[in-house]
């Protein structure tokens, strides 16, 4: 259908409910044709997080009736590649606004098809739907959330078998099944109520939530008698971690734990501030006022906790750590121990995301790990986790994004960020120990590897016009990058779209790291300086990422900020 017979189908066909046609006919008597264009011009499309969107009523928008139908599409591929070994879909959401009905909404698709469905009956953080995909020997998994996007979006995440989000040739298929679901009234339905008394969707309760806290419980490396002298304070910023990381934290000795009490109740508007991102340092200003003296670290999971952010406390001044200094922390803490217990793999290997700091890669080669970068995404860790040990090339010891996500181990095919909360919480606790703070053995780490400036900006560009903007940026990149920024000479573009390396000095093409088609440039200047731009997968922004090193931290300082006002101004 065209966009007009789509928008008149919305406004007036009894498949949809009174509220959503009468939302579509106040726009249309307003005349409101930029917002109309918006909601109707396209449809949500999977990014590097899954389906994920504002909520209203229209194609290009998060509703009871863009979740059936991505569900069908689910369905009907489910149908058509079956597999004996696996069955069933787990099915989980978070605090935001309409994720129980998402939800509820989903799992009458796929019981209407007679595909048995388990369903948590409270929030519940993404890792534990991971967790749980991987011990039903479930087919596939559904996770309700916007992870640490703003309260009004909503989002729809894929699992597959494998306990990772769905990667080609999967998120293809369900896709192009997807697209074939013309109308509504092709979705079959089913009473919720009957279905839950025939048993085709089966609650999930605490039950769970022991089996996952037993096997985190055992990844520990940490003491326990040193645990308990840490001062620790956590917030869930009104998501879902507060299900379990809590739990693990007492668990493994933390006696002084103070969690922020009104950021532990589920707030769909996140009301106590301004994003429910840990990326964003003000996101903890509550829990920072709520310290006291003794408290020595904050741990912030985002609303379904697969990222974790924190603050450290050093020299009475209170620290934020970026995901990239976070994730180098952990790494080298985590591999340090296997060492010292002998359980790092003789072929142990680190995956990254490639805008994740080179830091990560010079600590893990320093342990003999190989390393593999992959495609933003935590799917592309996940795949290529388990890649490398199908092929017995590699064992997979630690995956990291810089944008907070951590994971160890394959408990879950996600990243994780309960278990990182526990992981970093028992490295605090170590370093306390010592006499050392997390910020003294970064630098440490520092003098050991060089010390390493990363940075992120974002450009916000919403609506069509701002997709407009974003591929006018990105393809005027392409045609024309710029042969200094900040003063620095540009040595090679990488473009993974087509999969080329373009050598500046001579013009000279050659092959590219041979990774999936994305629309991400890569640009390497001289003296260890990296630029990455790409357009977000899940929000409506353009990312610049950037990457310096050497041995006088004020000057990359200023190397960056001449680099950043001759590139963004």
């Amino acid at each position: 259908m065209e966009s007009k017979e789509i928008i008149r189908y919305w406004s007036e066909a009894s498949v949809f409910d009174e509220t959503t046609r009468n939302e579509i006919k106040q726009l249309l008597n307003l005349q409101d044709e930029k917002e109309l264009a918006d909601r109707f011009s396209q449809a949500l499309e999977f990014g590097t997080g899954g389906m994920r969107g504002i909520m209203g009523a229209g194609i290009n928008r998060m509703n009871r009736y863009t979740v059936r139908q991505a569900t069908e599409g689910l369905a009907r591929y489910i149908e058509k590649n079956p597999d004996p070994a696996h069955s069933g879909v787990v099915i989980g959401y978070d605090s935001r606004h309409n994720s129980p009905q998402f939800a509820q909404a989903a799992s009458e698709v796929l019981a209407a098809h007679g595909i048995p469905v388990f369903l948590f009956k409270s929030l519940a953080p993404t890792p534990l739907i991971s967790y749980e995909v991987l011990q039903k020997k479930a087919i596939a998994g559904i996770m309700i959330t916007a992870s640490h996007n703003p309260s009004e979006y909503n989002g729809y995440k894929v699992y597959w078998k494998n306990g990772g989000q769905v990667i080609p040739p999967e998120d293809k298929g369900i896709i192009q099944e997807v697209r074939d679901v013309k109308t509504m009234e092709e979705i079959p339905d089913c009473n919720f109520e009957e279905a839950i008394r025939q048993g085709t969707i089966q609650w999930l309760t605490e039950e769970s939530d022991h089996s996952y806290l037993e096997t985190v419980g055992k990844m520990a490396l940490g003491n326990s008698s040193q645990n308990e002298k840490l001062h620790v304070i956590y917030t869930p910023l009104h998501g879902t971690g507060v299900r379990l990381v809590p739990a693990l934290l007492e668990q493994r000795g933390f006696l002084h734990l103070k969690q922020i009490g009104e950021q532990s109740k589920p707030d769909s508007d996140f009301s106590t501030v301004r994003s429910p991102n840990p990326e964003d340092s003000r996101a903890f200003e509550m829990a920072i006022a709520a310290a006291a003296p003794e408290d020595e670290l904050i741990l912030a999971n985002d609303p379904d906790a697969d990222r974790l952010g924190v603050m450290v406390r050093h020299q009475e001044e209170w620290q934020y750590l970026n995901g990239n200094q976070a994730g180098a922390l952990l790494l080298d803490y985590y591999l340090k121990n296997l060492k010292d217990l002998n359980r790092l793999p003789h072929n142990g290997t680190y995956i990254l995301s490639i805008v994740s700091s080179p830091l990560g890669a010079k600590i893990a080669r320093s342990h003999g790990l190989q390393v593999i970068e992959t495609l933003t995404g935590f799917k592309w860790i996940r795949a290529e986790a388990l890649r490398i040990e199908q092929e017995g090339s590699g064992a997979f010891v630690f995956g990291m994004e810089e944008s907070l996500g951590y994971l160890a181990g394959h408990h879950t095919g996600d990243k994780d960020g309960v278990w990182a909360a526990m992981a970093f919480a028992e490295m605090t606790a170590d370093l306390k120990a010592k006499g050392e703070t997390p910020i003294d053995r970064l630098q440490q780490i520092y003098q050991n590897h060089g010390f390493h400036l990363d940075d992120l900006e974002n450009r916000i560009l919403p609506g069509i016009d701002g997709n407009r903007q974003i591929e006018e940026i990105m393809n005027n990149f392409r045609q024309n990058p710029p042969l200094t920024i900040g003063g620095k000479q540009l040595l090679q573009v990488t473009d993974l779209l087509n999969d080329t390396i373009t050598r500046i000095d001579s013009s000279a093409v050659m092959p590219g790291p041979g990774l999936p088609p994305s629309n991400v440039l890569i640009f390497e200047l001289e003296k260890n300086t990296r630029i990455i731009v790409r357009p977000s997968g899940t929000e409506p922004k353009i990312k610049y990422y950037f990457n310096l090193s050497g041995p006088d931290q004020s000057q990359l300082k200023q190397i960056l900020s001449r680099i950043k006002k001759d590139l963004l101004t």
